[in-house]
């Protein structure tokens, strides 16, 4: 490849990275991200001599200027300052790489390549930053490196050829057209040179402490995405969709989260009061028995009935949750949850008071937390058995909005519980009876002013999970059962890579508990299996393989780098150190092996000794001559006669210092008068053309050939002559 070729392909690669770390986040408008990327592609074609730069300057002067103005006010309008001035950084560089003609020109290339690369660090939390950002460090070598060479080279000549304006413009065009330069093996070595540093700054990155990303951008990386919602209103027209994007993944032992296990509930909100089709929360609903302190670094939040953290960590199933950001601050457990630690005590608890058993922290980036919880629901025996009355302002969970539920649903109600006497054999008889006489859909309907859950209990018959849900609590509330409705999540994905279940907005469902003096609330959900299994588990072909493995990717990279924090590092440090003693325990165990076995270590250490002695045997032979370790650089017949020349030069005490070039010398002998010297300047050019133009022939050889011989004997006739 032509040296100039290889700087601007090395340059266009870390402007592409810098580009695409920065645009693949979503935080540019995708117009304006593509209209940069052709821009971008355009500019390669756009330098002398097709173009000449003096003709377009004052339009991307005047373009300029305009584009800053405008980004300006839009971003004083707007507030977005990031967003905004990411497309100005673009249509920078886009003019940038339409205006290269001085090392300055470059220089400013590279520093707004670097620029993108830091916006790209707000902007694009996603695995393929971390892609873009290695791409990057190799091509920045690249380029920086191939800068470094043309500027040095361009900048020599410009001193020793400062009176001969166009023998330094054809002089520096042959090297930039050179593919002597540079080869093969520069962009290996240089590549695995940067590789082998980012390996050493990752390492470091690990090593420092740290608070975590999501500590300096909370509240600015939020989404809102499709599937759960933080309230619940039944009605509406169109199809709820299938969206595979996913909201959280939870690290949870196999035997729980498996491909072939039972879906787990993940219980995000609950609500009590009912009114015109809609569910919420009332000021007199309990609030969540939240038992909350501080240690180590670390916020507890004890839920519900548990006495102590140990009861909740030695009897409940552990979690490790890390939550993407959802337009709700609820957080998500399984089952019923006991215990909850976060790791960091900068996110602080909403103000407002959690009701209902929620558990509620602000949280605008991704959050890390562990939660311990109870997923079997006790024996039916025990719930049958269950008795007592209701604790203080649980009657909220038997409301019903007067006048809106119509005798036909009441009369169902006791139709289904007819001769039942415990609350629980009332709720699997509820259940039962929505799993088998209803039908499950995604299609929405307007009920035209029916109560919603007479419309969906007596004339369509179908609906999706908060129509069951629904249905299920305001029946049980009329045969007397403390129950309410809960959002969340239903399942989710086994990557069988990591061990971990990725709950995707699709997930989101809706389903009853009931409360049961003593034993707390129990998971119903009426909502029969989706027809086709929605999202379910996770196939097993390749290509949902392949899924899973590139979501593990983003997992990592998530845990690992965007919300790596202090808690995250004395855990990797306490698997470190567990390996360490790991290893060190094996190595004890080899030593004393080889002490038991002795005779079998002696020979092996023999061996070893032998083998090592025949390879040094063989490099000695290679350096002493026995066979030449490598081949040297093949040169052309040209160089070899001017190197008879030079050196028959050398010894006439006309030699050439490191700081003179060969036509350099040849211009001064010829200056000079000295003899031969027309045809050392003819020999020269020749070298020149073979050496760094490759464009040696037999012609030229002969004639280099016979201009050595005709030197030679001019310098032969000359020695004699001062012999005498």
């Amino acid at each position: 490849m032509r040296f100039a070729v290889a700087h601007k392909a090395a340059t266009y690669l870390v402007v592409a990275f810098a580009y695409l770390a920065m645009i693949t986040g979503g935080g540019v408008q995708p117009a304006i991200a593509l209209a940069g990327l052709v821009g971008l592609v355009g500019s390669w074609w756009w330098e002398p001599p097709t173009i000449k730069f003096e003709k377009w300057s004052w339009i991307w002067t005047v373009a300029s200027v305009f584009a800053l103005v405008y980004s300006v006010l839009t971003a004083v309008v707007t507030g977005d300052f990031l967003g905004v001035g990411a497309q100005f950084l673009i249509w920078l560089v886009v003019a940038k790489c339409y205006n290269r003609r001085a090392a300055r020109d470059w220089q400013q290339i590279y520093l707004l390549a670097f620029l993108m690369l830091v916006a790209g660090s707000v902007l694009n939390a996603d695995l393929t930053y971390g892609a873009c950002f290695l791409g990057f460090v190799i091509s920045a070598t690249w380029a920086l490196t191939l800068f470094h060479l043309r500027r040095e080279m361009e900048d020599n000549l410009l001193v020793k050829h400062a009176a001969d304006r166009a023998s330094e413009r054809v002089e520096v065009r042959r090297i930039l057209d050179s593919k002597r330069i540079v080869g093969k093996r520069f962009f290996l070595g240089t590549g695995a040179l940067s590789f082998g540093i980012f390996l050493v700054a990752s390492i470091v990155f690990l090593a420092i402490p740290r608070v975590g990303f999501g500590y300096f951008l909370k509240n600015q990386r939020g989404l809102t995405l499709a599937g759960f919602s933080d309230g619940v209103k039944l009605g509406g027209h169109g199809v709820i969709k299938s969206d595979s994007t996913v909201v959280m993944r939870v690290e949870i032992d196999s035997k729980y989260g498996g491909r072939d296990r039972p879906e787990i509930h993940w219980r995000g909100v609950a609500f009590d009061y009912y009114a015109n089709g809609q569910w919420s929360r009332s000021a007199a609903a309990p609030r969540t028995n939240d038992n909350y302190w501080a240690w180590g670094g670390i916020e507890h939040h004890q839920i519900g009935w548990q006495s102590s953290p140990d009861v909740g960590k030695t009897t409940g199933v552990k979690q490790e949750i890390w939550l993407e950001p959802l337009d709700s601050d609820v957080l998500f457990a399984a089952g019923r949850p006991h215990l909850v630690e976060l790791g960091q005590i900068a996110r602080k608890r909403k103000p407002h008071p959690m009701r209902n058993d929620e558990i509620r922290i602000e949280h605008g980036s991704t959050l890390h937390y562990t939660v311990w919880s109870a997923l079997d629901a006790p024996p039916p025996d025990e719930l049958r058995a269950a008795a007592g009355t209701l604790p203080k302002n649980y009657n909220v969970y038997l409301q019903l909005p007067e006048g809106q539920i119509t005798a036909q649903t009441r009369a169902l109600a006791q139709q289904i519980t007819a001769g039942l006497a415990t609350n629980y054999d009332k709720a699997v008889a509820i259940e039962r009876w929505l799993e088998t006489n209803l039908s499950y859909t995604l299609e929405l309907r307007d009920p035209h002013g029916t109560e919603p859950v007479h419309f969906f209990l007596f004339e369509r018959k179908k609906g999706h999970c908060e129509y069951f849900a629904s249905a299920f609590v305001v029946l049980a509330r009329l045969a007397g059962i403390p129950t309410r409705q809960v959002n969340g999540f239903l399942g989710g994905e086994w990557n069988e890579y990591q061990g971990y279940v990725a709950v995707r907005a699709g997930d989101a469902h809706s389903w009853a508990e009931v409360f049961f003096p003593g034993e707390g609330w129990v998971t119903f959900d009426p909502t029969p299996a989706a027809p086709g299994g929605e999202l379910g588990r996770g196939g097993s072909g390749w290509r949902a393989k392949l899924g899973r493995f590139v979501d593990t990717l983003r997992f990592q990279w998530s845990k690992w780098v965007i919300e790596y924090d202090l808690a995250s590092q004395l855990e990797l440090f306490k698997d470190i150190g567990r390996a360490l003693k790991s290893a060190a325990g094996s190595v004890r165990d080899g030593v004393l092996a080889v002490f038991r076995y002795w005779p079998i270590g002696l020979l092996v250490g023999l061996a070893f000794a032998g083998v090592l002695a025949w390879r040094r045997r063989g490099r000695v032979f290679e350096s002493g001559g026995g066979r030449r370790a490598g081949r040297a650089r093949a040169r052309s017949p040209i160089a070899v006669s001017y190197d008879q020349v030079a050196r028959l030069l050398e010894k006439r005490g006309r030699s050439r210092d490191a700081a003179t070039t060969p036509r350099e010398l040849a211009a001064r002998l010829l200056a000079d008068n000295a003899p031969a010297a027309a045809e050392l300047g003819e020999l020269t050019e020749l070298y020149y053309a073979a050496e760094w133009g490759q464009r040696g022939d037999a012609s030229a050889e002969r004639r280099a050939a016979e201009l050595a011989s005709a030197i030679k004997r001019t310098l032969s006739a000359e020695g004699r002559k001062v012999a005498r």
